[in-house]
């Protein structure tokens, strides 16, 4: 058989198309092993420092550089004594102020008040006085950040879960989210003077916030302490906190219903001394 001249163009194409194609699989199998080698040699001779904290590398324990001026220690003491004498007008060096009786605004924002304001805020009846505080149930958040929590952000975090500022310049949980019926529970500055600065809430920050309930307290105190971990739960996923307890301890599951233990038990009390 002869081949004339398209065949022969048909076989040299196909020589030189499988030519073209062996030679590009050599390749690809050649670049595989050069590649890993680098990438290999790359990660080993990477230092020991957290320069490029987006690497990725084996878990190493970091000691981080922890803010001198912050030690958990300083978490103001929130037992039932102490929280009874800060209501009994006896304030001392660090204490949450709760004693205080100045007017404060009743919302998240200062609000300006026009001069037949001031009167009928000091027309208002008293208060009828709170019973003696039995035990008190603390739940501290913990910043992660050496920043703290900034104010703005946690102020919105806070609105969120229907806090308002209000008495002894903190902040509380009502019934209602408009700040309205009995307190549940309320949320105070853990750091000295354990208060919150609403006209400068752009630059203000703090390593730690505790939010408490006092007992005897509201009616419902259990589903008021279930609101309670979840506003602190909420303020410590989105805000980048820890949970602790009044122990300072890591708050668990356990603790929480250690927690609820303790509501079952004052109730329980409690109705034993009414009978």
């Amino acid at each position: 058989m002869e081949f004339g001249l398209r065949e022969w163009l048909i076989v040299i194409g196909i020589i030189v198309i499988a030519g073209i194609l062996f030679d590009g699989w050599r390749r690809m199998r050649g670049g595989k092993g050069k590649l890993k080698f680098k990438l290999d040699r790359s990660f080993a001779n990477l230092p020991d420092d957290d320069s490029d904290p987006d690497l990725l590398s084996p878990p190493r324990v970091v000691e981080r550089n922890r803010d001198p001026s912050f030690d958990e220690e300083d978490l103001p003491s929130l037992s039932a004594r102490e929280l009874n004498r800060r209501r009994g007008g006896e304030p001392q060096q660090g204490d949450l102020n709760l004693g205080l009786d100045e007017p404060v605004p009743t919302l998240l924002s200062p609000v300006e008040q026009d001069d037949d304001a001031a009167p009928k805020a000091q027309a208002k009846s008293p208060e009828k006085e709170l019973p003696p505080v039995e035990e008190v149930l603390v739940i501290n958040v913990i910043a992660r950040d050496e920043e703290g929590f900034k104010g703005p952000a946690l102020l919105q975090n806070i609105l969120e879960s229907g806090l308002r500022f209000g008495e002894m310049d903190i902040f509380h949980r009502h019934e209602s989210m408009a700040g309205n019926g009995e307190v549940l529970f309320s949320m105070a500055n853990a750091l000295k003077p354990g208060t919150f600065d609403l006209d400068d809430i752009e630059g203000f920050s703090t390593r730690a916030v505790s939010f408490f309930l006092g007992l005897p307290g509201p009616r419902h105190p259990k589903q008021a302490f279930d609101v309670m971990v979840a506003a602190a739960r909420k303020l410590a996923h989105e805000l980048g906190g820890e949970l602790k307890d009044d122990q300072r301890s890591v708050l668990t599951a356990q603790t929480i219903e250690h927690y609820r233990q303790r509501i079952v038990e004052f109730e329980r009390r409690q109705l034993t001394q009414k009978r």
